[in-house]
């Protein structure tokens, strides 16, 4: 006597072959997303202070608080806590400043600002 028997064979592409690969690949793309992305790093975030310093001394017009600002910038550029590039951006906001052409220095500043909240 014959019986039949049933064959489940899982070819690519059905559904179950899917279900299990869902998870994994869920997974993947989560974790792809999230790469690089993140809070802005220690040293960002003390060179932000930085820039709001050099802000406020422009703002309040201290020619004091600039030099100071500008000590510490250097001094942040040679640690290599600071960018070139970025050094060089804040030393024309600090030279603005000097020249005694306070309302270029703060637009300046501010643009830096929007353009880079946090910095390297």
């Amino acid at each position: 006597m014959w019986t039949p028997i049933e064959v489940r064979v899982n070819h690519p592409g059905t559904p179950r072959t899917y279900s299990r690969l869902l998870p994994s690949a869920l997974l993947l793309g989560l974790a792809i997303t999230n790469a690089g992305c993140g809070q802005p790093s220690e040293r960002e975030y003390k060179n932000r202070r930085e820039l709001e310093a050099v802000l406020t001394a422009v703002s309040l017009k201290s020619p004091k608080e600039l030099e100071k600002n500008a000590r510490r910038l250097a001094d942040r550029h040679a640690s290599g806590a600071l960018s070139d590039a970025s050094h060089q951006e804040l030393m024309k906001i600090v030279d603005k400043a000097h020249a005694g052409d306070w309302a270029s220095a703060q637009r300046l500043a501010y643009e830096f600002r929007e353009s880079n909240p946090f910095f390297k």
